[in-house]
């Protein structure tokens, strides 16, 4: 950002944290198909996510269909890598086009208001809706907050028979309409064991079955 700026110089610096989360305005970009599904994901409510205002992690209030990033620096799916600008500048999505990185309070005002969700993008029709309800109903996602500072305690076999019983959903479901992981990503969001991960819990694959090791001391208490 430069001293005085009054306008974006499209040098990439606001895509570098991902892609935007997608408002009712822009619906009509993903149902024209110039923003695919699979370069969507869904950020579940209670997933922990960066509030910007706050510039800290916290449980999200209300599920988010955002643009997917790419790669280890999570950039957004849309920004060229070497050119460092925005390849859908024209049609860019709401977030994109009040965002004004010399002054927030257009973008602030705008968080998590009038945001999408999977099935707002849905027919009525589609047949993956159930599948999608019946997902969250089975496998809503866990306190993040509560597991991280205090552990599974008595509830650790079952966090784990859950994140085992949701590789077979999904596995069940991606087969049967045979998706890409960025669809399947988009339909059902990050699977819960990634969840666990990103909180400090490790997840390994023995005999085709996920085991849990929580930190020592969580784990103990």
């Amino acid at each position: 950002m430069q001293q005085n700026q009054k306008e974006c110089q499209q040098c990439g610096t606001c895509c570098t944290s991902g892609g935007p989360a997608l408002h009712k305005e822009d619906k009509h970009l993903v149902v024209n198909g110039e923003l695919p599904l699979a370069q969507l994901i869904t950020i579940r409510k209670g997933e922990l996510a960066r509030n910007p205002l706050t510039n800290s992690l916290k449980p999200i209030k209300k599920e988010l269909v955002k643009i997917s990033g790419v790669g280890r620096e999570w950039n957004c799916y849309y920004l060229d890598s070497e050119s460092k600008r925005c390849t859908v500048y024209d049609t860019r999505p709401q977030a994109c086009r009040v965002l004004k990185c010399w002054d927030t309070t257009e973008i602030e005002k705008l968080f998590e208001k009038d945001t999408l969700t999977r099935l707002d993008l849905l027919d009525s029709s589609n047949k993956i809706r159930k599948c999608i309800e019946e997902h969250e109903k089975a496998f809503p996602c866990p306190d993040l907050i509560g597991l991280r500072e205090f552990g599974p305690q008595e509830k650790e076999a079952e966090v784990e028979e859950l994140i085992n019983q949701e590789i077979v959903f999904r596995t069940k479901v991606v087969s049967q309409f045979e998706l890409s992981l960025g669809e399947e990503l988009f339909y059902f969001g990050r699977p819960v064991f990634h969840l666990l991960v990103s909180i400090g819990v490790r997840v390994d694959e023995v005999d085709q079955r996920l085991i849990v090791s929580w930190p020592a001391a969580k784990a103990a208490r």
